[in-house]
């Protein structure tokens, strides 16, 4: 006996047409294609639609906010100070503008509660970021809700430098004012011989001297001063550094200064050292604080 062939099911029909419609289609989009491709007015035409439809969707957000909201008015706040968050113990951000601007759009109501509260703020979020440069978003707070927010710029190109640690001597250097002379002081006595400056490596090597600046003006006999601690490179210009004490005391005395007053000096001077350092030992227990809190 004869096998009988089987006749193919709706189904199979069904998959068979649908795939002739598709092939159909697709040779028809080729040949399209092709016609456009190589045709240069259809290609420049295509280009250009293209283009246009990439610049809507990019632009979506602002062109529905300009065509749907005709009412709205526009604001422009200017040089608004940029925050930045970055463990600046570790590192050294250069490249960051101090401010930025910022232009709002919206609502004539929402636009006034913005003058009025003043509050607002510009970000620049460090902490996640390592050595090197990177690029930045400055990102704008502080704005009721609703609102079109721009900040110009919106991003930015900063460098970080790592922070290195190196201890210096401290050179005294004495300035006298008018009317007074160098010769009739004695070399002024510091609390301290060293201090430790915190900075990129490429300050630290820059640095070729510590200075207590010692100013005479004002006292006529011997005195007890805190001085400032400023670095400076070989050319005599000042680093900015991060210096640890910024400040020591100092003890200046004449040179013909008896030693009961030289005693009552140095007794001073004990009694600020010690207040300075009192004064430095809170300040470093409520930074401890205040980083525990935040931390929780």
């Amino acid at each position: 006996m004869e096998n009988k062939e089987k006749k193919p099911g709706r189904v199979q029909k069904f998959l068979s047409g649908l795939t002739r419609l598709l092939r159909t289609i697709a040779s028809r989009i080729s040949k399209l294609f092709d016609r456009i491709i190589y045709n240069d007015k259809l290609s420049l035409i295509a280009s250009l639609v293209m283009a246009l439809l990439i610049c809507l969707s990019i632009n979506y957000q602002d062109l529905s906010f300009r065509l749907f909201n005709k009412d709205a008015v526009t604001l422009n706040l200017a040089a608004i100070p940029v925050e930045v968050l970055v463990d600046d113990n570790t590192y050294e951000v250069s490249g960051l503008p101090t401010t930025a601007d910022i232009t709002v759009e919206g609502d004539a109501a929402d636009i006034q509660l913005v003058r009025t509260q003043n509050s607002a703020s510009i970000t620049a979020d460090l902490r996640s970021l390592g050595e090197g440069i990177n690029t930045v978003s400055l990102d704008a707070a502080g704005l009721p809700t609703g609102l079109n927010v721009r900040v110009n710029p919106s991003t930015v190109q900063v460098t970080l430098a790592k922070k290195y640690t190196k201890t210096f001597f401290i050179t005294p250097d004495l300035i006298v004012g008018t009317g007074q002379s160098i010769n009739a002081y004695n070399k002024p006595a510091l609390s301290s011989r060293s201090v430790t400056v915190r900075a990129t490596r490429d300050k630290l090597n820059a640095i070729r001297a510590i200075r207590a600046i010692v100013d005479t003006s004002g006292n006529e006999g011997g005195f007890v001063a805190e001085v400032p601690l400023v670095a400076y490179d070989s050319q005599g210009k000042q680093v900015n550094v991060t210096i640890s004490p910024s400040t020591v005391t100092a003890t200046v005395t004449l040179v013909n200064s008896s030693s009961s007053t030289n005693s009552a000096l140095s007794q001073e001077a004990s009694e600020k050292e010690s207040e300075r350092k009192a004064s430095e030992a809170s300040l470093e227990a409520q930074s401890s604080q205040a980083s525990e809190t935040l931390e929780e």
